[in-house]
């Protein structure tokens, strides 16, 4: 079983309260184990959920008595070794929480809207939540090896680079949208429970992910790097045109121009109207048939420039697009139809 951790310690701070509470990914899920709270501010729990594909959620509850507004109330300090270089992803509904990180240091807030991201093989953090209002804080931890499988090495490295996380250890506080976090607190759900809970949450994580990429991609462009994505998006449409066979695939079209696919794709769409394989093939097929009228090219030759493995693929492709098929458009042409060798 892959792993998103190793191992997860709590340190109380409380002088009444126990010295330390630890845990492994092979103990299990926990749910509902109390934070020490001051009892005379409030209280709090957590819940821990391992999901395969090694990842791990937690989600944080703080329920705040009046008396607690104006507090910054210690959480407990918090020990993990993710046993490699992992992602950390946390949202907050409600409230505020500081976090007094070790690795590196640094002391950063996040709130509702502004999520908080570490790249981190090891972690020591003390959480200080806000007493003004109760909050609920969810966070996603996987490794990278795992979160390169899920969503692509490439996006992987994109997505990190987004969040100015390539280097290791590192933390950053990113705006983000309610409608992309939402899919991780809807992750831990309270009406499901055994594996359903889990099948619902492992997919709820990789629509998460998912929004999480694509709205990395699309976001944080200055007047610059506008321009300069648009010369690389009119730069790609020169290159497809001027090519004939097999397309070339997204992935190896990003590398040529030096994007990430998603974002590319996206671009080419945003300033053609039709993502990067519509435009090309619908393209290719007006070829296509401008040659089958001014010219008695063979349907197998012009088939391979388009770049269909076999000239049928290519007929239904045709006749799909212009409701007809190519020798039907060749004999209204008045051209000759040639046998197709099989």
């Amino acid at each position: 079983m892959e792993l998103s951790f190793t191992r997860l310690q709590f340190r109380w701070l409380l002088e009444a309260s126990e010295d330390s509470f630890a845990f492994g990914p092979g103990d299990g899920d926990l749910e509902h184990q109390s934070l020490n709270f001051p009892p005379e501010l409030g209280q709090g729990h957590f819940d821990h959920c391992n999901l395969a594909l090694g990842m791990s959620l937690y989600r944080s509850s703080h329920r705040l008595l009046p008396q607690a507004a104006g507090h910054l109330i210690p959480v407990a300090e918090i020990h993990v070794d993710y046993g490699g270089p992992a992602f950390v992803a946390q949202s907050l509904r409600g409230g505020r929480i500081c976090q007094q990180e070790r690795h590196p240091e640094s002391n950063l807030i996040f709130e509702e809207g502004r999520d908080f991201f570490m790249h981190a093989q090891k972690r020591q953090v003390l959480p200080l939540v806000d007493g003004s209002s109760d909050s609920t804080m969810v966070a996603l931890q996987t490794q990278i090896t795992t979160l390169e499988r899920l969503v692509g090495a490439e996006e992987a490295v994109a997505l990190l680079e987004a969040l100015a996380l390539s280097a290791l250890p590192s933390v950053v506080v990113r705006t983000i949208p309610r409608h992309i976090s939402a899919p991780l607190h809807q992750a831990m759900a309270r009406s499901l429970t055994g594996p359903t809970h889990k099948l619902y949450a492992q997919g709820k994580v990789l629509e998460y992910l998912s929004g999480l990429v694509e709205h990395l991609s699309l976001v944080g462009l200055s007047d610059t790097s506008a321009s300069a994505l648009n010369e690389r998006v009119a730069a790609c449409r020169d290159h497809l045109l001027g090519l004939e066979g097999k397309l070339p695939s997204l992935v190896a079209l990003a590398q040529t121009f030096n994007l990430p696919a998603k974002r590319l794709n996206a671009a080419f769409n945003e300033a053609y109207g039709q993502t990067i394989f519509a435009f090309i093939t619908a393209h290719r097929l007006e070829q296509a048939r401008v040659a089958l009228v001014e010219s008695d090219e063979p349907m197998k030759v012009l088939s391979h420039k388009l770049g269909y493995s076999h000239v049928n693929n290519f007929i239904t492709a045709f006749q799909k697009r212009f409701g007809q098929s190519p020798g039907s458009l060749r004999n209204q042409a008045g051209k000759p139809i040639k046998p197709r060798i099989t």
